[in-house]
């Protein structure tokens, strides 16, 4: 039951949006090193202002009563991509009401931000902090709150009803004053606080922060992305009453449902990123206490005079794989480059280019009877099914990785059953390190701490192909 006050709820609706990550054009869409820049990023940077106008527009005609933006407004915390930004976000807000959180990338927390000249990159130093950030984004939440807790950054996290009997607390979940983003212990009692005002009014509660609670997929995938202290956060704010944590950051359309210690029940919608695949818009549609969670994906959007569809995002997002490999094979400088502009050294990587050429050429160009012919040859036949293989001799093994990588950002969208030969194969290429281990005399690599890492490397093959409950799209769950 919701309580003493029985509001109602039905037909409440709720767009949920994150990592729109807006750039300006103006720091240059063009040129070589633009090019290099954008070919090491799943997102769409020059296409983002057109994305993004395209997806407003949808939520405006959606019925959608108000929109959730998680986190990454800006690409880097570039004032032009803020001001730009910000007038996008005015509009929508003219058809229905905004509320937005603004996370690292907002402030340049890496003091790194660039633009982009022919063959040049500069550095851009015209960023904003977070109290200016608390100032411009006010009315996206701040104005509206009637609760408010400034961090120790002076960043905003606020409190409000947002509709019916539904409370929203939005966290600046940036740091937690232990190295890590989360929450100060002064910032976590006064979520808590909230929540028991909520609870005691009858408020179901949703809240919003930029990073994830918890991990989903795999720890060793998703450790770096979610909040210091999170299993102990996630517990409290459980047992604290909240039914739903929306979040971003790591641009994976993934659900998550976590149980407390005490048996209390939250869910996590870790919303991917607009701006790239699978550009998903989330709504949340609640009718009494159950909330029907459905995630769509950007039909199209206009785009240098062109109609362009989603798979112009997804073909963006598989060139990540496509452009390593290509550089890798055939182009030794733009590959080192890429590398060093992720901050990777490449001195020792250099004496094994070589061999490095030989592999992305084989990837990009092997078919999977090949690849399954070669891996058998040395692991004496225990590499991988060969009756699976068969059935998809005759296509290229680049295809399966690549579908692969995007099952990482689209919740899995494409699936895969036990029985099918895509399944066979690569669960059995995600075991062949363990296997390996076991036979091999040496006792050290037996240790426990390795054959978990090996376990899990098998969990996140497994997450991948057939992902387990709730549906990263579609689903429905009784708030609390």
């Amino acid at each position: 039951m919701i309580g003493s006050n029985d509001m109602d709820n039905t037909g409440l609706k709720i767009a949920v949006i994150a990592d729109l990550h807006y750039y300006s054009p103006s720091l240059g869409t063009t040129g070589n090193a633009y090019e290099l820049r954008s070919a090491q990023d799943q997102k769409c940077l020059a296409e983002s202002g057109a994305i993004i106008d395209s997806a407003f527009e949808s939520i405006k005609k959606s019925g959608a009563d108000c929109v959730l933006i998680a986190g990454d407004l800006a690409n880097n915390g570039e004032r032009v991509c803020h001001e730009e930004v910000f007038e996008k976000i005015s509009d929508l807000n003219k058809f229905l009401p905004a509320y937005t959180v603004y996370a690292t990338h907002d402030w340049c927390c890496d003091n790194d931000a660039k633009r982009f000249e022919g063959d040049n990159v500069f550095h851009y130093d015209d960023t904003l902090t977070p109290p200016e950030l608390r100032e411009l984004y006010a009315p996206f939440g701040k104005n509206r709150a009637e609760s408010e807790y400034i961090t120790h950054l002076e960043a905003s996290s606020y409190s409000l009803n947002i509709g019916k009997n539904i409370r929203l607390i939005a966290t600046n979940d940036d740091q937690n004053g232990k190295g890590a983003s989360g929450y100060t212990d002064e910032h976590l009692d006064w979520i808590l606080s909230e929540c028991k005002k909520a609870k005691a009014n009858g408020e179901y509660i949703i809240l919003m922060q930029h990073h994830m609670l918890i991990s989903s997929i795999s720890e060793i995938i998703s450790k770096s992305q979610h909040i210091g202290d999170n299993i102990d956060v996630a517990n409290k704010l459980a047992d604290a009453g909240v039914s739903l944590v929306i979040c971003g950051h790591s641009h994976m359309q993934r659900t998550t449902r976590f149980v407390s210690d005490n048996g209390n029940t939250l869910y996590q919608l870790n919303q991917g990123a607009l701006c790239g695949y699978p550009a998903p818009i989330t709504y949340l549609e609640i009718n009494g206490e159950e909330m029907n969670v459905s995630v769509e994906s950007l039909k199209e959007f206009e785009y240098n005079g062109k109609t362009e569809t989603l798979d112009y995002i997804k073909k963006h997002t598989q060139n990540v794989v496509f452009a390593l490999l290509e550089y890798a094979a055939n182009d030794r400088d733009k590959f080192f480059k890429l590398l060093e502009n992720n901050g990777i050294s490449t001195d020792s990587i250099k004496k094994i280019y070589p061999v490095i050429s030989k592999c992305a050429h084989y990837a990009l160009t092997a078919t999977v009877g090949k690849a399954g012919k070669l891996l058998n040859a040395l692991t004496f036949g225990k590499g991988v099914n060969m009756k699976a293989v068969k059935k998809i001799e005759d296509d290229y093994l680049i295809d399966y990785i690549a579908d692969l990588f995007l099952s990482v950002f689209d919740g899995s969208e494409k699936t895969y059953a036990p029985s099918d030969p895509v399944y066979d194969i690569v669960t059995d290429v995600a075991s062949l390190p363990r296997r390996a281990v076991k036979l091999l005399p040496i006792k050290k690599l037996k240790d426990e701490k390795v054959m978990s890492v090996l376990l899990e490397i098998e969990k996140i093959a497994h997450e991948l192909l057939a992902p387990s409950e709730p549906d990263n799209r579609h689903f429905s769950f009784i708030m609390q």
